[in-house]
Order: C-alpha cells, then structure tokens, then sequence
C-alpha cells in the first residue's frame, strides 16, 4: 500500500475525531478502508460493494 501524506493523515484524524464525537468510534476495518480511500488503492464504490457483499446472507 502507498504511504499516506500529511493531508490524508489530517482527513483521516478528522473523521475519526468526528466519528467518536458521535458515540460512534471506528474500529480497525474502518480506518483501513479510510487508509485505502486514501492512498487511491479503492474506491469507495469498491468498498461498498464489499460491505454489501459480507452483510448480503444476513
């Protein structure tokens, strides 16, 4: 995976910051898919369909 920059770390901080304002703190899968939106490695279509895909069978 490409290394993040300053700005992608700062975009992801504010995220997660936010998220845990909201009662809501990210766990691990999210904050990789945050590093993978980043970094350019998906899209967030990709990791959409993926979400979909493993909630899909209940």
């Amino acid at each position: 995976m490409k290394e993040l920059d300053e700005q992608g770390r700062y975009n992801i901080a504010q995220v997660v910051a936010t998220m845990t304002i909201e009662d809501m703190p990210p766990d691990i899968w999210t904050i990789e898919n945050l590093k993978n939106l980043a970094v350019g490695a998906k899209t967030a279509d990709q990791i959409i369909n993926e979400i979909k895909k493993e909630y899909e069978n209940g």
